[in-house]
């Protein structure tokens, strides 16, 4: 079963709390946080990784010398050793959120703001975009990022980032209202998607190789994470 597990962090952390998010994640992603121009893209990725080593450490119960971290030729992270165990993180706005389970899965939130339809022109395919044309007016911006959520968490769910770009395949409802890809190449594994309501100016979407008829959201404070 896939679960969801979100972070709501609105403000900045101060100096001295973002030494104990470093002094709890590995190397490479402490390396990484110092690197950033702005503290709130550093605290997301020592977040993001805190989420995924409190998941291990507490569902799967893996110690901290099991615990692995690699990264494909794509560079979608996994666990060495435990190729059974799946897990996906991803970042906007005041949220950092994490989807683990026993398939692959993906997932994207995003925060719902002002954009250029244009963009659409670019990503979409024609009936995504038809889609998105044809929604009343009022509800287009809703549509835009409803697309964009399914649509970036089956790229992080394949796990094969920007080799496969957004237009080459859409996501779109079939007869059953179920949310289907449609690609002009073969679609190699099964995928099945959900959007999960979170916050009322975000989109939030998984996409996983099980069904998601449930879909568990487990929110926590950041200061939960640390062992």
């Amino acid at each position: 079963m896939i679960t969801v597990t979100a972070i709501h962090l609105p403000d900045l952390l101060s100096l001295e709390d973002m030494e104990v998010l470093r002094r709890n994640v590995s190397p490479a992603r402490k390396e990484a946080s110092l690197k950033f121009v702005r503290q709130q893209d550093a605290q997301r990725g020592l977040i993001g990784e805190l989420l995924v080593l409190h998941r291990l450490r507490t569902h799967y119960q893996l110690q901290d010398h099991q615990i692995q971290f690699e990264q494909n030729k794509y560079g979608k992270p996994y666990l060495h050793n435990y190729p059974d165990i799946h897990f996906n993180v991803s970042h906007a706005g005041d949220w950092i959120v994490c989807a683990d389970g026993n398939v692959p899965v993906g997932i994207d939130i995003e925060q719902i703001r002002p954009i250029d339809f244009g963009i659409a022109q670019r990503f979409y395919t024609e009936p995504e975009y038809q889609l998105l044309m044809n929604a009343p007016e009022s509800e287009q911006l809703t549509t835009f990022y409803a697309l964009w959520t399914l649509k970036e968490s089956y790229i992080k769910f394949v796990g094969k980032g920007l080799s496969l770009p957004l237009d080459s395949f859409s996501v779109l409802q079939n007869d059953n209202h179920e949310y289907q890809v449609i690609s002009a190449k073969p679609i190699d594994m099964a995928s099945f998607f959900r959007h999960l309501p979170i916050d009322s100016k975000y989109q939030l979407a998984v996409c996983a190789g099980e069904p998601l008829s449930l879909l568990p959201l487990i929110m926590l404070d950041w200061t939960e994470l640390i062992p």
